[in-house]
């Protein structure tokens, strides 16, 4: 009699890894802006969007949705052909169905805005501001919303006092970010 490792037929334990699967959304849109309202563009906004939604364990129910939104507006507020604010606010939110029933169990918010300044129309920003700022919630109450929500952020200010086309000045300072109510997000 010959047992299975002799005749090579032994079962093996090889766990096989699990292959998310993800679907991809992409939206992108262009619009000229007349601030002046002569007929004119004297501006551009373009929205980016891309949404990755996946599927971790395979059971088709979607476990993560990861949503990147950028959005640039660029001005010419004077009419020189010089861009003199441009604008982009980037946003990061990742939603997680840790428990498989269509409620979201936990909440992550990133947002980058910039703003910045060209005031002597040489073409080079000379003052900006950004503001990070980040958001988590977590535990879902009854109704779906979210509680125990954090969120912290920064405010970073620069400016050309030379006039050389490089930010001299820096301040830095913490936001207060206000939750109205931090039960009901």
């Amino acid at each position: 009699m010959t047992s299975n490792d002799e005749a090579g037929t032994s079962p093996t334990n090889d766990l096989s890894p699990i292959e998310p699967s993800e679907e991809v959304q992409v939206e992108s849109t262009f619009t000229e802006i007349d601030v002046t309202g002569d007929g004119q563009a004297d501006g551009v906004r373009e929205v980016y969007t891309e949404i990755h939604e996946i599927d971790v364990d395979g059971d088709g129910i979607v476990d993560i949705v990861e949503t990147v939104r950028i959005e640039e507006t660029a001005l010419d507020v004077d009419g020189d052909g010089v861009i003199d604010v441009l604008t982009t606010v980037e946003t990061a939110e990742t939603t997680m169905d840790l428990t498989g029933d269509g409620v979201a169990d936990s909440v992550e918010i990133t947002e980058v805005r910039t703003v910045a300044y060209d005031i002597d129309g040489d073409g080079q920003p000379d003052v900006t501001r950004t503001e990070v700022i980040a958001a988590s919630g977590i535990q879902p109450i009854e109704d779906g919303e979210l509680s125990d929500v954090e969120a912290s952020g920064v405010r970073l200010y620069g400016l050309d006092t030379t006039g050389d086309g490089n930010i001299d000045e820096v301040v830095v300072e913490e936001i207060d970010v206000e939750i109205v109510n931090d039960e009901h997000l």
